[in-house]
């Protein structure tokens, strides 16, 4: 009898201890779910931080003639390689000659640090001694990753949004060479187009294949620009939801292929003139240091840089919704008019390509060689040529040209009596340490002073 009890209590312990059992693997199930979902919901949340998810804005060119208002407030989000150079040069001589106020970075060009994990950094450009009192800024034009909450501080509310994508494999090329990203990636351009199609992917073939160089560079780049975490391009519906926001945030996405037509629309919807979207190109490399891309390669970084391929072929079909509803041949005839006023003032400037356009270009960047610069030749007025060295300053010297021009409009009180105070401390110095005048000095004089004795004497 005794064993029998013990038998039936050794059973009705192994069956609590399978209870117990699959009850804590539920327990774990559910953990390991709920924080699945939890991440999820907050990459969503993160992505609506980043972006807008008010209502949308759609495109619309302000009406010609008298009702026609030039805008002055713009957010141009600048990406990296797409030829943001060009239209980032036509905004700052825009800001210069209106005076306007320009968020500007302390030094370089980024108003932001990925990483160090800084995004845009708000009380920086808020307190910066380039600042307007309000803290406000008529327009926002260097490079930083989309944070629109944070862009929605220091610029106003009737801003007008703006950006410009290009095809996915050119921008992977340029930016491979323009940042010598070979030493980063450990492999020249072809074979790391050669590994990538050698595993349809490469992920693994090559060191740093989903790390960004400084936090800020690599695969899927314009994704990235516009506030998507490497994460996010691997979630389809997250991607998805981020294109649909940012289709909402920006009232136009210039493409970097059809540059003539995107200034055009550019030039109705800011409501400018002709010579205000004037432009030449900027940071654009020479033929020499560019990479032909076979259809292959082509298909093999559009392979790798998916995500970007499905942002640049959603705003694409958009841009040409937009010409349509322009019209396509009111289009042809304002590119024509555009590119027939460029090559004008290219030959009453008298412009040539040179090696770098400035000392100041070589020293901001080291790979001026690569890039094709400008030169003015010929005679011509102080006016014109006044506007041609305009028209072909690098954005380096444009910058520092606004960073003085604003330090001195929003805090001249403070910097002229600063300047006095100095100029007055230098004088001092100079009145109190005055030098003795040396034998040598006296010498001579007293010697002069006898000659002119003797001679009258004489």
């Amino acid at each position: 009898m005794g064993r029998r009890r013990e038998g039936k209590v050794i059973r009705k312990k192994d069956g609590g201890g399978t209870t117990t059992s699959l009850m804590l693997r539920l327990l774990m199930l559910l953990c390991i779910v709920s924080s699945m979902a939890l991440v999820l919901q907050l990459n969503i949340t993160n992505q609506h931080n980043l972006m807008l998810s008010e209502e949308p804005r759609a495109w619309a060119a302000q009406p010609a003639g008298p009702t026609c208002r030039p805008r002055r407030h713009l957010v141009f989000l600048k990406t990296h390689k797409c030829g943001s150079s060009t239209l980032q040069s036509v905004f700052l001589r825009y800001a210069a000659a209106n005076n306007l106020s320009v968020a500007l970075p302390h030094a370089g060009v980024y108003l932001d640090a990925p990483a160090t994990g800084h995004s845009l950094r708000v009380k920086e450009l808020r307190e910066s001694p380039f600042a307007p009192p309000s803290g406000k800024y008529h327009m926002l034009v260097h490079h930083t990753r989309l944070n629109v909450r944070a862009i929605q501080q220091v610029t106003y509310n009737d801003s007008v949004w703006v950006t410009v994508l290009r095809e996915p494999a050119a921008v992977f090329e340029s930016m491979f060479h323009y940042y010598h990203l070979n030493k980063f990636f450990g492999a020249t351009f072809d074979h790391l187009v050669w590994k990538l199609g050698a595993n349809d992917g490469g992920k693994a073939l090559f060191k740093n294949a989903n790390s960004r160089y400084q936090g800020r560079l690599g695969r899927n780049q314009m994704s990235f620009d516009l506030g998507l975490d490497d994460l996010d391009t691997h979630m389809e519906s997250v991607l998805r939801d981020a294109i649909r926001i940012l289709d909402d945030t920006f009232h136009l996405v210039m493409i970097a292929e059809r540059m003539d037509e995107s200034l055009v629309l550019l030039k109705h919807l800011m409501c400018w003139g002709d010579e205000d979207v004037a432009a030449m190109a900027h940071n654009v490399r020479k033929d020499l240091y560019r990479s032909y891309l076979s259809e292959q390669t082509v298909a093999t970084l559009e392979r790798f840089n998916a995500a970007d391929v499905k942002l640049y072929h959603h705003f694409k079909a958009k841009f040409d919704k937009q010409v349509e509803a322009f019209g396509r041949g009111r289009m042809e005839q304002e590119v024509a008019s555009l590119r027939a006023r460029r090559d004008k003032v290219w030959k009453q400037c008298g412009l040539r390509e040179s090696r770098a356009s400035s000392s100041t270009l070589r020293k901001a960047s080291g790979k001026d060689h690569h890039v094709i610069g400008y030169q003015v030749h010929g005679n011509t007025t102080a006016r014109l040529r006044k506007f041609c060295q305009t028209l072909i300053q690098p954005v380096p010297e444009l910058t520092q040209v606004l960073r003085r021009k604003q330090y001195m409009h929003y805090h001249q009180r403070g910097a002229r009596s600063s300047f006095n105070q100095s100029r007055s401390q230098k004088l001092k110095r100079r009145k109190f340490k005055r030098k003795p005048r040396t034998g040598a000095l006296m010498g001579r004089r007293a010697h002069r002073k006898d000659k002119r004795i003797a001679s009258h004497q004489g």
